[in-house]
């Protein structure tokens, strides 16, 4: 058993709750720092209190530092302790991260109309440069691994003081939480982060910010966590800063409507197969240091002690015979690996019946089913990677050499699920997009006047599932689709071929115009005579033939020419 007191839920029913809160109370308080720090500090206490534990626990399952970490096994204390905790949880989020994120996320920015096209060249170049310098598709797979453990990750838009390059940052979600407003929409009101700085244990003090739609307030306690101390009364406010994100730029994004992570649902069958595997490790243990039980009389005997005295005498008892401190016994040794043992002659029944008895030796053990154990284990296994929807890559049926058919069956759960974090990661996208956009047009880094909204509707992010490559069957579709007269656009087959040669249809677009550039300059040059031999005499200009001169030449000086060669030949 788990020790601790039975539970019927495994968290706090507050865990995972979402904060909200009227606008106009927010209002009331937006611009005033210490009363808006004391309306955070009560959702920073429910944080730290409810949200926190749950949060860290399932980061604990993802490090394997499971629940049956703290199993108390067999009440024996000779008996076997095994608490063997599976990494099933690191298995499945990292199977997701590569899945969901393993091929970076690609922008897109579709112009509207002819009025946009210098806005669309301005933003495309943005956004790729951002994208590179923030590192945000590492920044995606961090998220991406926090959501699929928690269920919920926050990035955060910033720019680093005396600098205008905006910067990208994945924040501890067990530091950080977002306040919505009551209406349907839930549009970010603030939100907040939290952390300690120290040297080490020493000098300890709590940081917070808290981020609205145009300010950032900072304050700090002294002591600590708030666990340890009182800040609502002992913070102090420090600074506050202007921010032209036009939004709050902490962004919370969703695993899914209710913020639970992949395998989260599945906590007690991870329990349950922790268990069994540490129960058979623990019969394995036991069964290596079972009893051994012996019948019979030894070959090899030790002899008795006696009782000596000064002079080295056996000292004699009452009934004359040597005082024996330690009887003669079997000379067991565990470094042995063979014993000698002989029949010995017993007295049995009323009558003292004489009896030989053979002698024996044995291990007593617990008898353990092996089979049942595999099977169960098993079926918690299949469990885990059903409800999970986890493709079992262990399973005999997922063969490598499968159809596309059957491996997308196999895929099937996971691609429902995949399509749904992928709209909610969108959303957060676009708020992230929304604060790089808005900032950009503040320092008139995009040209014109601009609407935001309708701006970041010009960048569409495409997410492209990180699967097994079949170049086989990608070539022949290729072949197939090349062979079709209607189908014109020859961009689908680049986007197509990108699975093969990981090069993507805009840069394969440009490899082509570069390489008929490069086929039109040199067919210039050859007729230019500016290559091979031509090169040599060449003038760098076009060659001028006089036709007029040469036929001249030909018809008079060179008529005599001819002449004499006929008669020559006759």
């Amino acid at each position: 058993m788990i020790i601790g007191k039975r539970k019927t839920h495994r968290f706090d029913l507050e865990a995972n709750r979402e904060y909200k809160m009227p606008v106009g109370f927010f209002n009331a308080v937006r611009d005033n720092p210490m009363a808006l720090y004391d309306v955070a500090y009560k959702f920073i206490r429910h944080h730290v209190d409810h949200e926190v534990p749950r949060l860290k626990e399932l980061f604990d399952y993802y490090l394997a530092e499971n629940r049956i970490k703290s199993w108390e096994g067999s009440p024996n204390p000779e008996n076997a302790h095994n608490q063997v905790a599976s990494s099933f949880a690191r298995y499945i989020t990292n199977i997701r991260v590569g899945y969901f994120m393993g091929n970076d996320i690609q922008y897109k920015v579709v112009k509207g109309d002819d009025q946009q096209e210098s806005t669309a060249e301005t933003l495309d170049d943005l956004i790729q440069h951002y994208n590179q310098a923030a590192n945000a598709p590492y920044t995606d797979e961090m998220l991406k691994k926090d959501l699929s453990i928690t269920g919920r990750a926050y990035d955060l838009v910033y720019v680093n003081e005396g600098e205008t390059t905006l910067n990208l940052a994945k924040v501890d979600p067990t530091t950080a939480f977002v306040v919505y407003d009551d209406s349907i929409k839930a549009k970010p009101l603030f939100a907040v982060r939290y952390y300690q700085t120290g040297v080490l244990d020493d000098d300890l003090q709590e940081q917070y910010e808290i981020y609205t739609d145009n300010t950032l307030f900072h304050y700090h306690s002294n002591g600590g966590l708030p666990q340890t101390n009182a800040p609502e009364q002992a913070v102090q406010f420090d600074s506050q800063e202007p921010l032209f994100f036009g939004r709050v730029p902490l962004t919370e994004y969703k695993n899914n409507d209710e913020r639970t992570g992949d395998w989260e649902t599945e906590l007690d069958q991870l329990d349950a197969l922790d268990k069994a595997i540490s129960t058979m490790a623990n019969f394995q243990e036991d069964f290596n240091a079972a009893a051994m039980v012996i019948t019979g009389k030894f070959a090899d005997m030790t002899k008795p002690k006696y009782l000596l005295d000064k002079e080295g005498k056996k000292v004699l008892g009452k009934d004359g015979q040597p005082v024996i401190l330690e009887p003669a016994h079997p000379n067991v040794k565990p470094s042995n690996r063979m014993f000698y043992l002989k029949p010995y002659v017993a007295s049995t029944g009323l009558n003292g019946q004489r009896q030989i008895v053979n002698p024996t030796l044995q291990y007593v053990t617990k008898q353990y089913d092996a089979n049942g154990w595999q099977t169960y284990v098993n079926f918690l296994i299949n469990e885990v990677h059903k409800y999970t929807n986890t493709p079992n890559v262990n399973d005999p049926n997922f063969a490598s050499n499968a159809s596309g058919v059957a491996m997308s069956y196999k895929l099937w759960g996971s691609d429902q699920e995949r399509k749904i974090q992928e709209s909610l990661y969108k959303r957060g996208l676009r708020a992230r997009l929304s604060a790089c956009v808005a900032y950009w047009d503040k320092i008139n880094a995009l040209p014109g006047t601009n609407d935001v909204s309708s701006v970041v509707d010009m960048i569409k992010p495409n997410f492209d599932p990180n699967l097994p490559k079949n170049d086989d069957a990608t070539a022949q579709l290729l072949q197939i689709l090349s062979g079709i007269p209607e189908l014109e656009s020859q961009q689908t087959l680049r986007e197509i071929a990108e699975r093969i040669t990981g090069v993507s249809a805009d840069d394969e677009q440009q490899r082509i115009e570069d390489q008929q550039k490069y086929e039109a300059e040199q067919a210039d040059k050859y007729d230019n005579g500016d290559t091979g031999i031509g090169n040599v005499f060449s003038t760098r200009k076009p060659a001028i033939v006089d036709v007029d001169n040469i036929a001249k030449h030909i018809n008079g000086k060179n008529a005599a020419q001819y002449q004499q060669a006929d008669e020559g030949d006759k």
